[in-house]
């Protein structure tokens, strides 16, 4: 074949290589597996969280302590009126036990003693032995207790938080501030009075209390001293601003530690300034002679005749120390008169009487805000004895608290004011009532200086301070009539005299004499030194200057006893003697 007829070669374009279908399906496929997974791991977490939200068992260890406490919250502050903190709130840890995870309970008894010894063994195995999947273990750990007990790794004990109340003052002001429940409740005093106050009042201002916690240490370091000394059965001690009616300082022996409620006897607990009700004796001399002096049935010149007992109806008045003459008004405060005190009373009568101790406040609770507040024991009848007897402070039995507030207003110009804790604006002004004029509560306390002058009350003189007051002696009535034995005496009074600004009241419940007071145990021994100590300390811490000339002066000082108790009466006698 020759070349023209033979065909020409074909020619093709090299065509570019098949793409790898293989390679492009595998990442297609890893990325759709991935998502899935993805999908599928999200889902079953989210299933999970629904078991574990909906499903899950419930810690009834957890729930249980949860339920038994109040969730930790800021209770409002309580602080004096210088701005001293006396109460506050902090978190506190309590360890309770799950017994269901407890491995063994004799073992873990064992170990929680070592942390808390005072704690019983027998009682920890029971509790961690339990049934049940709750038992409190211990409430409001120290931080030093908690690291103890979690450095113990026992499985089972758990810890909760909640509030606790501190009281950094100790057992200072104690029973004015009161405690608390474990549930967050007050208790008593402040903390119970003003409960929703302090809970509503959460991170506001502190409640600001009229005590000033500088009078209150020596209050209660006074008090404290009498007592324990003249092995008395109780005690109370209470200083009233008398132009504002607040409480500057305010104790009951024995002392109450609100830091440990549950330690505190009934006998402490019981505040004795407001809710403790005693027949205050010859203080009550003083309202008597107001009585007489703000209606014009007397002057301090009158006399009266004291030179026998005198009866009224089966009952015989006689004095503890009889002058057996004819006296004043002024020697019968400033010696005590029972005969004289009950002739004034006749001359006014006994619904005056009860009229005027009903405005000082002494016939209605005054223990302020508190609700540990007694009413006064009173007469069923005001007739003619119940009269004269309550005239010296005999068949009507009163709170310290209300003796404080009717001395505050016989001495600061005759208002009444009503005894307060909480500390006052000076921007309002104060509610009072009307008692006396001004003309005769002066009066009235420059006799009552001449009690503390040239009577019974010498003891309780200040060195550079005019102290006027009285005191009072008075036989605690028993089963068969007033038992001589048994005796409350106190003091009540005012300082300084010559402007009076302050009232104070202290009393010892049953005290008995000891060497140093003579073997004696009456007001003037028992309760006027302390009345003395008391405004010699604090007067300077209130600003109150000394007067110069008296500081200058020896204060005169009552006699030591001499002689013997006079003989024992008649319960008749008994009832109506009284003793200064």
């Amino acid at each position: 074949m020759s070349d023209a007829l033979r065909p020409e070669p074909s020619f093709e374009w090299p065509r570019p290589a098949p793409r790898d279908q293989g390679g492009i399906g595998t990442m297609r496929g890893r990325t759709i597996a991935l998502a899935v997974a993805f999908c599928a791991g999200f889902g079953l977490l989210s299933l999970r969280a629904v078991q574990i939200g909906l499903f899950r068992p419930v810690d009834e260890a957890a729930t249980a302590a949860r339920a038994a406490v109040a969730p930790p919250s800021k209770r409002a502050d309580i602080v004096d009126r210088n701005g001293q903190l006396l109460a506050t709130s902090l978190v506190a840890h309590s360890l309770y036990a799950d017994p269901k995870r407890i491995w063994d309970p004799v073992e873990a008894a064992r170990a929680l003693r070592k942390v808390f010894p005072e704690m019983d063994e027998a009682s920890l195995v029971e509790k961690l032995s339990s049934r049940s999947r709750f038992v409190w273990i211990k409430r409001r750990l120290t931080p030093k207790q908690k690291q103890a007990v979690w450095e113990l790794a026992q499985p089972g004990l758990e810890f909760i938080e909640e509030s606790e109340r501190i009281y950094p003052m100790g057992h200072f002001a104690g029973h004015v501030l009161g405690s608390m429940h474990p549930d967050g409740s007050g208790i008593n005093g402040i903390e119970r009075a003003l409960n929703d106050r302090l809970t509503t009042g959460s991170g506001a201002e502190p409640v600001r209390l009229s005590l000033d916690m500088r009078v209150q240490y020596i209050l209660e370091r006074e008090l404290g001293e009498a007592a324990s000394a003249f092995r008395a059965q109780g005690g109370a001690a209470v200083m009233l601003d008398a132009k504002t009616g607040e409480v500057i300082a305010s104790a009951s022996w024995p002392f109450m530690d609100p830091n440990r409620p549950e330690a505190n006897t009934p006998n402490q607990q019981n505040n004795r300034v407001t809710n403790s009700r005693f027949e205050m004796g010859s203080t009550f001399k003083v309202f008597t002679v107001a009585i007489g002096l703000e209606d014009n049935i007397i002057t301090p010149e009158s006399v009266f005749d004291a030179r026998a007992p005198m009866r009224i109806g089966s009952e015989l008045i006689s004095d503890f120390h009889g002058m057996n003459k004819i006296v004043s008004v002024s020697e019968i405060l400033a010696h005590s008169s029972n005969i004289g005190t009950v002739r004034i009373a006749r001359s006014v009568g006994a619904p005056r009487v009860r009229e005027f101790f009903s405005r000082l406040g002494l016939m209605e609770a005054a223990g302020g805000e508190l609700l540990e507040n007694a009413r006064p024991i009173l007469p069923k009848r005001w007739s003619e004895i119940a009269a004269a007897t309550a005239s010296f402070g005999h068949g009507i039995a009163v709170s310290p608290m209300a003796v404080a507030g009717g001395y505050a207003a016989v001495s600061n110009g005759g208002h009444y004011i009503r005894p307060t804790f909480v500390a006052r604006d000076p921007a309002i002004q104060v509610s009072s009532r009307v008692v006396l004029t001004p003309a005769t509560s002066k009066t009235v306390v420059k006799l009552m200086r001449e009690v503390v002058t040239d009577g019974t009350g010498k003891n309780a003189d200040a060195l550079g301070y005019e102290v006027a007051g009285k005191t009072g002696t008075a036989e605690k009535a028993g089963p068969n009539g007033y038992d001589s034995n048994r005796r409350v005496s106190s003091f009540a009074g005012v300082f300084p005299a010559s402007d009076p600004r302050y009232a104070i009241v202290f009393l010892l419940d049953e005290p008995k004499g000891y060497a140093e007071s003579g073997g004696a145990a009456t007001a003037a021994y028992a309760a006027a030194p302390s009345v003395s100590r008391i405004i010699a300390r604090s007067a300077p811490l209130l600003g109150i200057a000394p007067n110069r000339a008296l500081a200058q002066m020896e204060p005169p000082r009552a006699p030591t006893l001499k002689s013997a108790p006079p003989p024992k009466t008649s319960p008749s006698q008994k009832a109506t003697q009284g003793e200064p």
